[in-house]
């Protein structure tokens, strides 16, 4: 009679088993045929499959911390100057980091973008024309961007060397002719004697400014300028050799204190 008990408990417990198996294989089944809605493509972890889980998180870092500036100047003749730039926090403050040749009024007349969300700046606490960067605070954080963590996502060390490194691979999202957030991959593949990289990628006006990230998600850089090159009927755009001001030579002390 026992060994007939211990037979009827483990038939049924094998057969429960099997149920819910096989209740969760029909679901994953339904749940893969059905079409996704465009929201649903769109959400920030719809990353290709095929990228390690290295690039994976880089890529995700660039995505959601890229931002788009508007930036305005008192005579209203000369127009808005769009661009993009990169949400960080230092010392739980939130700053944005953005190339200088895209301002062109005060902190009041730039706007900080996202989908929907607009933030202010509230003041400009470097601006170095001759890197090509300003790093300005935030009013407010942004509640619908993850930011870079300085120093934290910096690299250190050598690590800053393997950074810049002949075909070391880059991912960077920016807001090229105000479109976006679009990613890009890209090599190193040179340098230039105003300690800049040159890397072979693609990028338009109002991608100036884009954070540049390693594939191992570190901020190395930031998008300043595309090439022109000299042709027999003039001066040629290169869209595909993109330069590269690094993060190496940021006045990261000012935002520490």
């Amino acid at each position: 009679m026992l060994r007939f008990l211990n037979f009827v408990r483990t038939t049924f417990w094998i057969g429960l088993l099997t149920l819910i198996a096989s209740t969760l294989t029909i679901v994953a089944v339904f749940q893969n045929n059905l079409k996704p809605t465009w929201k649903q493509v769109m959400t920030g972890d719809n990353i290709s499959s095929e990228l390690s889980s290295k690039e994976t998180k880089a890529v995700q870092l660039s995505r959601n911390s890229a931002v788009k500036l508007m930036s305005m100047s008192m005579n209203i003749f000369s127009g808005v100057s769009t661009m993009s730039g990169t949400y960080f926090e230092a010392n739980d403050r939130p700053y944005v980091m953005t190339v200088y040749h895209g301002i062109m009024g005060p902190c009041v007349l730039i706007v900080v973008t996202h989908a929907d969300y607009r933030g202010q700046c509230k003041e400009y606490v470097v601006m170095d024309k001759y890197n090509d960067y300003v790093i300005m605070e935030l009013a407010e954080k942004m509640p619908n961007r993850t930011p870079v963590r300085i120093p934290e996502d910096l690299p250190s060390g050598n690590e800053w060397k393997g950074s810049y490194s002949i075909l070391n691979n880059i991912i960077y999202t920016g807001y090229p002719n105000t479109l976006g957030p679009l990613t890009l991959r890209g090599d190193v593949v040179g340098y230039n004697e105003n300690e800049y990289l040159y890397v072979f990628s693609h990028a338009y006006g109002g991608a100036s400014g884009s954070g540049v990230f390693s594939k191992q998600g570190k901020y190395i850089g930031y998008i300043v300028a595309i090439d022109v090159g000299s042709t027999d009927l003039g001066p040629d755009v290169l869209e595909n050799i993109v330069i590269v001001a690094p993060t190496l030579n940021v006045d990261w002390a000012a935002i520490s204190n």
